[in-house]
């Protein structure tokens, strides 16, 4: 079922060296130990890069340092995967400095969510890397039970992730399934946060939705924000050309601020991605939310806006 041109990487056993970046915003260095003890407890070595612990603003150190790390996990031969340590901004301030061609010569698993969403794109359309949309390594140290299982089944899956699982409802915020517009469709998934979509139009990394399945989510952004995106995608004509949308638990975008008119999240899914006639559904755990599934990224799914469910039909890994 793999496309001509798809890369896809290698599993990742224990024993396996795990590289450690920070493309985007300064890393709690409390928050990257645990991470890393959780890794080391599943029987990984790890290297960190020398930026992550670095601050420069918003940003985990210069854009050179943090390029920098990134080029030499995916140039040396010891590093097996590729893992973000937290997302924030500034992925995109360093896609003119990553050398593509190692990352074309060097398939390797690498995972991250949210501003590392920028990479996802950038990597897909420069090597037709299969990449993985899921926790980061600052973030899931503490994380609950279900991000972590998830990244670790990820990890060393050599077959098909299948139907992905719901946390439990009983959880503390386990998102609930809403179906925009019920249906079926197949395509290769795509996507990633909303706002670092749109910013991507007009670039060279600029997605193309065509019989995809696209994944959106996003974090603190009010529903007419959410709105203006979404509108911005159906004037350049992306969305029109979707297999089916599925929009991740983003509970801080469901209202906006106090005081201006409300229009709830749901509603403006419904107004502007209803009329597509595509399968839509909202609430997967694949968001902001405190769950967090490990999505692959460029692999044959199957979405059900219905049953609420998303399926992996194919391996995301090369075995």
């Amino acid at each position: 079922m793999t496309e001509p041109g798809v890369r896809k990487p290698r599993p990742v056993p224990p024993g396996a060296t795990i590289g450690v970046v920070a493309p985007s915003g300064p890393v709690p260095p409390e928050a990257l130990e645990a991470g890393l003890e959780r890794l080391h407890q599943w029987g990984y070595r790890t290297v960190v890069g020398d930026a992550v612990l670095q601050q420069r603003g918003y940003l985990a150190g210069p854009d050179e340092r943090r390029a920098e790390d990134f080029n030499r996990m995916w140039a040396d031969p010891a590093v097996d995967a590729v893992l973000c340590a937290r997302g924030g901004y500034g992925a995109m301030r360093i896609l003119n400095r990553i050398d593509w061609e190692q990352v074309r010569r060097n398939p390797k698993f690498f995972c991250g969510f949210s501003d590392i969403t920028a990479l996802h794109l950038a990597m897909e359309r420069e090597a037709g890397l299969v990449t993985f949309h899921g926790p980061m390594v600052a973030a899931f140290g503490g994380a609950v039970g279900y991000n972590a299982a998830g990244l670790r089944r990820a990890l060393m899956e050599t077959g098909p992730l299948g139907e992905i699982p719901w946390p439990d409802p009983a959880e503390a915020g386990a998102p609930r399934s809403l179906t925009i517009r019920p249906g079926v469709a197949e395509g290769r998934l795509i996507g990633g946060n909303l706002t670092l979509i749109v910013s991507l139009l007009g670039t060279r990394w600029e997605p193309d939705f065509t019989g995809r399945i696209v994944l959106l989510e996003d974090v603190d952004e009010a529903p007419y924000r959410v709105d203006r995106m979404l509108v911005q995608l159906l004037l350049a004509g992306k969305l029109q050309r979707a297999a089916g949308i599925v929009f991740g638990d983003s509970p801080t975008c469901l209202q906006g601020p106090p005081g201006r008119p409300p229009l709830a999240l749901p509603e403006v899914l419904s107004e502007l991605l209803g009329p597509l006639g595509i399968p839509v559904l909202y609430g997967f755990p694949c968001g902001h939310g405190p769950h967090l599934a490990t999505l692959p990224l460029g692999v044959h799914a199957r979405l059900d806006a219905e049953a609420g469910t998303l399926t992996i039909l194919e391996p995301a890994v090369e075995s």
